[in-house]
């Protein structure tokens, strides 16, 4: 399993462009992606879910990869959200 944290920068938090980018792209890889901001946790290929975890600019959330392919993923997530 790999790890990541990230702060949120974008002035309108974790919002529907970014959450739709991001569950779009870690659909596309075969392993089990969940994002975590406090206690409530989304799998990354949800959108609806992962708006709902309500991360605001400012706030980090984590991401936990395990499968397969959880390298290569976690190399491609983690650049992804730096770009967000």
């Amino acid at each position: 399993m790999v790890e990541l944290t990230h702060t949120i920068k974008d002035t309108l938090g974790f919002h529907a462009r970014s959450v739709m980018l991001v569950s779009n792209e870690c659909a596309r890889w075969k392993s089990d992606m969940v994002v975590a901001h406090g206690s409530r946790e989304a799998s990354a290929d949800d959108p609806i879910a992962l708006m709902g975890l309500e991360a605001h600019k400012g706030d980090t959330i984590s991401v936990k990869i395990s499968g397969p392919d959880e390298q290569d993923a976690a190399d491609f997530v983690a650049h992804l959200l730096r770009r967000l």
